[in-house]
């Protein structure tokens, strides 16, 4: 016969409040400051107490210094190089984008005016004759009924 051992329930975590975020990531920078305070001291009594190895450990420092600075330079460099490829990319590219954009838009405005010339404001002043002449007709239409004798009428 097995026993059977019921699952262990782990606690819910409590959800970070920013509040609580402020608080963990103020003494986390506190921290740290704290630590490199301590090296730096720690440091500079071992220089003080081995001028030696201070020696040895400076001149590794400066040629670290220099073969950086080298590397950096060089990343300069393509830098430079990859963001003039860039403007030459905008100008050989997006210029003529631009001006076939350009180009597009002042054929549609175009297209645009001699649809408005040619087929809409002949439309208008033909709907604005139509109308002219329905009115006209309602009005004639009115006044031969007004005229007429109301022995016709009924």
């Amino acid at each position: 016969m097995e026993l059977e051992v019921p699952p262990v329930q782990e606690p819910n975590p409590e959800p970070v409040t920013p509040a609580g975020q402020e608080r963990r990531t103020r003494f986390l920078i506190i921290g740290g400051a704290i630590l490199v305070l301590a090296l730096l001291i720690t440091a500079i009594v071992l220089m003080a107490k081995f001028p030696a190895t201070t020696v040895v450990i400076r001149d590794i420092a400066i040629v670290f210094v220099a073969v950086t600075t080298f590397f950096i330079g060089i990343a300069m460099l393509v830098l430079i190089v990859q963001i003039q490829a860039l403007i030459q990319v905008l100008q050989e590219e997006v210029r003529p984008l631009l001006a076939s954009a350009n180009d597009t838009a002042s054929t549609v405005r175009g297209t645009t005016e001699f649809v408005s010339e040619n087929l809409v404001s002949p439309l208008i002043k033909a709907a604005g004759f139509t109308a002219a002449m329905r009115r006209v007709a309602g009005e004639l239409h009115s006044m031969i009924a007004a005229i007429r004798p109301r022995s016709e009428h009924n």
